[in-house]
């Protein structure tokens, strides 16, 4: 394989894997033109042209009929972006898509394997709780859940006021309780009046270690 690649067919390459773990197929050729800001369909297949003939990617026929020559290895992988900070204290971080990139995950890891979404934690709330025996430290990476049923006791990622935070969850007879599991006193609940299921962005589900 002729490893050399010139800087915009890296960014090509990239879009198609990037596209690939996220979405578990690849892009078309319109949607190629549209991530790449390329004026026509023709200029996307150059790059496309050049790219197999340096023998990282195969063209098919096929609709979406780009495959990478590497596509073993992203068959046990899940792409989840990482759409920004999820404060674990009070709720600072702009909830906003930031698009911070994948995470690359094996598929086998994951109880869940759509509609997730990554946050990085900051603070320290929620450093006494634990998803599958890892902390939810400062730092880490979370894996959120759009579809899962939240329950009490469940951690979950809320929307409050544009910002999102990250703290368990109780649901009482009136009202929504979002609150730390901490080694900081200074951390307190926060109380939601009881038809404010609609703030709640995701359930937790594992959490991952930022090297």
């Amino acid at each position: 394989m002729n490893q050399y690649l010139t800087e915009k067919q890296v960014r090509v390459l990239t879009t198609i894997r990037d596209f690939f773990l996220e979405n578990g197929y690849a892009p078309s050729l319109s949607e190629l033109q549209l991530m790449l800001s390329i004026n026509t369909k023709r200029g996307v297949v150059n790059h496309l042209e050049s790219l197999e003939k340096k023998g990282y990617i195969i063209r098919t026929s096929e609709p979406r009929g780009i495959k990478l020559v590497e596509e073993e290895e992203y068959e046990y992988m899940i792409g989840i972006p990482i759409l920004g900070y999820a404060n674990a204290g009070q709720p600072l971080a702009i909830a906003e898509e930031d698009r911070l990139g994948l995470l690359h995950v094996d598929k086998s890891l994951l109880s869940h394997k759509s509609n997730l979404f990554a946050l990085i934690v900051t603070g320290d709330s929620m450093n006494q709780r634990n998803i599958e025996g890892k902390p939810m430290s400062d730092g880490s990476y979370i894996i959120v859940s759009k579809d899962s049923d939240v329950t009490n006791g469940d951690a979950v990622v809320a929307v409050l006021d544009n910002s999102a935070t990250v703290k368990s969850y109780k649901k009482s007879d009136d009202m929504i309780i979002l609150y730390p599991e901490s080694d900081n006193p200074k951390h307190q609940p926060i109380y939601l009046d009881q038809f404010s299921n609609s703030l709640i962005n995701g359930k937790v589900i594992k959490v991952l270690e930022r090297p």
